[in-house]
């Protein structure tokens, strides 16, 4: 129950810092934001047990707290693209050192596979890549190109949609492509994993 409560609490933040960006932004408090944040980062890097992931979170402070020095509001809107940068490298990685990350998540609720199924796992990992690579330039440019108020709205609502559509679809796709697989229940599978899913991190098993 209680790490379902933090990815709860997680979520909420990351879903509402778009919009209370652009408001601290307006009201000349950019700073003061990057600072926080930079602050919860470095806390994350501090608890990692993964090299690769410790390291990332220091960087990814610095860089925060870089911004916060020269209280520069662009900083701000570049914090999505550095988390999505942050999960394009995570899964990205798992496709030149296997197994896959997707296939890692599954195996946390299913250890044995049938032939197949990691091939597949990997192809999906290679989907969440790219789509997390194309947010990376896309967050990073909306500021400029379409203003505030539209990377507000891709990156608070619109992108999540994208992630869920992505999701669901490929259940589905899975499901007409394994047509004999036993395949759990959608809300399963999201309510697993978001109780297990760190477990991956820090190498353990269910």
């Amino acid at each position: 129950m209680g790490n379902l409560v933090k990815t709860v609490g997680i979520v909420f933040i990351i879903i509402a810092y778009p919009f209370l960006s652009s408001y601290l932004a307006a009201q000349g408090y950019a700073n003061l934001e990057l600072l926080v944040f930079a602050a919860l980062t470095l806390w994350r890097g501090l608890h990692a047990k993964m090299p690769a992931l410790r390291v990332g979170s220091f960087l990814f402070a610095a860089l925060l707290l870089v911004g916060a020095y020269f209280a520069h509001a662009y900083f701000i809107w570049l914090v999505p693209s550095f988390a999505y940068l942050w999960l394009t490298v995570l899964f990205g990685h798992t496709l030149w050192m296997p197994p896959s990350l997707c296939e890692r998540l599954v195996r946390l609720q299913y250890p044995d596979f049938i032939p197949g199924i990691a091939e597949y796992l990997r192809e999906v990992t290679w989907a969440w890549t790219l789509f997390f690579a194309a947010n990376t330039v896309i967050c990073a440019l909306l500021p400029t190109l379409a203003g505030p108020g539209a990377w507000a709205l891709y990156t608070g609502l619109l992108v999540y949609g994208l992630m869920a559509l992505l999701g669901v679809g490929e259940w589905f796709y899975r499901r007409r492509r394994f047509p004999d697989l036993d395949i759990p229940p959608l809300v399963e599978t999201f309510t697993f994993m978001a109780k297990h899913g760190h477990k991956v991190f820090q190498g353990e098993r269910s």
